[in-house]
């Protein structure tokens, strides 16, 4: 699973209005006038949950969009849990990546209080087309499920209000404002590698020691830039000391089926030698003349 950073939290709140409650007191014994009717809204809440999600994604997308944030980095909601007493949902804006990348990304393009205000400035435009749509489909679905559950006392009662529920938005873009650069890690090495047909010869340059130091080389007629690391010859040193030269026959060098390394034919080869310490690997490319 890709590791996500939040940029800011959302919560989605929707309850019957005045005029609904009145409406469902029609319906005593009914399950979905229960709790005040949050039985009902508890009962399709994924219906609630994709009529949210295709009105806010496109408004979250087309916000960071418009400041050039490229395709591949794209915030998305991600859905949390919802919770009765109302019908409340919490969700997140979120970036794929980490932290240290979301922070790349995003201050390249804008100062980070600035878009951070501008995504809570968009629960207005999000409320605006959210509204009558959860409206509308409350109305519809509850007057269909009373349909379906009381047929004789339907037929004596009026189609529900037009504006059945209220909803808010909650955008907290504290995250966004409170993202930092990635710490940076910092490795150097001085290293000196030299390959003959007879030899290998690696000398640490550095004031601290190298450590569990695994070498592998690979032979080719044609010069290559892709390699599989178990396929090269292989070598060890378990201590480098600093500024220590070490030598080792070629001959030394095994691939995986026991075949030692051999340059003595005389013909013309790359050499892509592979180094690695607890730190790292390094690369380094040599080429032999034909002697």
């Amino acid at each position: 699973m890709e590791k996500t950073t939040v940029l800011a939290r959302l919560r989605f709140t929707m309850e019957f209005s005045g005029e609904m409650l009145h409406w469902l007191s029609n319906f005593h014994d009914a399950w979905f006038a229960r709790q005040g009717g949050n039985s009902f809204l508890s009962e399709y809440s994924e219906t609630w949950r994709k009529t949210f999600d295709e009105v806010v994604s496109p408004g979250v997308r087309g916000y960071f969009i418009e400041r050039g944030v490229a395709q591949e980095h794209l915030p998305f909601i991600q859905f949390g849990e919802t919770y009765c007493g109302s019908w409340i949902l919490d969700a997140a804006i979120v970036m794929t990546g980490t932290i240290g990348t979301a922070y790349t990304v995003l201050k390249g393009i804008s100062e980070l209080p600035e878009l951070a205000d501008g995504l809570v400035d968009l629960k207005n435009r999000i409320i605006n087309k959210l509204r009558p749509r959860i409206n509308r489909e409350v109305s519809e679905k509850i007057y269909a499920v009373a349909k379906n559950t009381n047929r004789q006392e339907i037929r004596q009662i009026s189609p529900p209000p037009v504006s059945s529920v209220g909803i808010d938005l909650v955008i907290d873009a504290r995250p966004l404002r409170s993202l930092t650069p990635a710490i940076l890690k910092a490795h150097k090495i001085h290293l000196s590698v030299a390959v003959s047909r007879d030899s290998f010869v690696l000398e640490n340059l550095g004031e601290e020691p190298l450590r569990d130091v695994q070498i592998g080389m690979f032979r080719t007629k044609t010069e290559r830039h892709q390699w599989s690391y178990g396929d090269s010859y292989m070598g060890n040193f378990p201590l480098v000391s600093s500024r220590q030269t070490i030598t080792k026959a070629v001959g030394e060098f095994r691939d995986r089926n026991g075949n030692r390394l051999d340059f003595s034919d005389g013909e013309e080869a790359y050499v892509d030698c592979w180094v690695s310490d607890s730190h790292g690997i390094y690369l380094f490319r040599f080429f032999l003349e034909r002697e």
